[in-house]
C-alpha cells in the first residue's frame, strides 16, 4: 500500500580551482603565468612581454604575486616594453601625419583663390 520510494537526484558541482593564467593589465590578453625561479617569482605576459620579478614570501600564492604585478602597473612603477622603446615610432606616426597635413592645406587654398576673382 505504500507508494515507491524516489531517488534523489544529487547534483555533483565542480570544485573551483585557482587560475593558472591570469589577464594582462597593459594588452588585455590572457597569456600572463607565474613562475617560479629559484628563489624568486617572475610574473610575465607572454603576449606584450610585460614583467616583473618578486621575492619568495612564506604565505603567498600565484594570485597573490599576480596582484602585486596588476598594483605595480597601476602606480606606474612597471613601464610597458613599448612605451620604453616606443619614443622613436612615435616620431614616425608623427612625421607621416604632417605631409597629408600640407597637402589638404594646398588643397584649401587654391580652392579659395579660384572662389575670389
Amino acid at each position: 500500500m505504500g507508494g515507491r520510494r524516489r531517488r534523489r537526484k544529487i547534483i555533483v558541482r565542480p570544485k573551483r580551482t585557482i587560475p593558472k593564467i591570469f589577464v594582462c593589465p597593459n594588452c588585455g590578453a590572457q597569456t600572463v603565468n607565474v613562475k617560479r625561479m629559484g628563489d624568486r617569482y617572475v610574473v610575465i605576459c607572454g603576449t606584450c612581454g610585460l614583467r616583473e620579478e618578486f621575492e619568495e614570501h612564506p604565505r603567498w600564492t600565484a594570485v597573490d604575486y599576480y596582484n602585486a604585478f596588476v598594483d605595480h602597473f597601476l602606480e606606474g612603477k612597471i613601464k610597458p616594453p613599448e612605451a620604453e622603446q616606443g619614443g622613436g615610432a612615435e616620431t614616425t606616426a608623427e612625421g607621416e601625419a604632417e605631409p597629408g597635413e600640407a597637402g589638404e592645406g594646398g588643397a584649401e587654398e587654391e580652392g579659395e583663390g579660384h572662389e575670389g576673382p
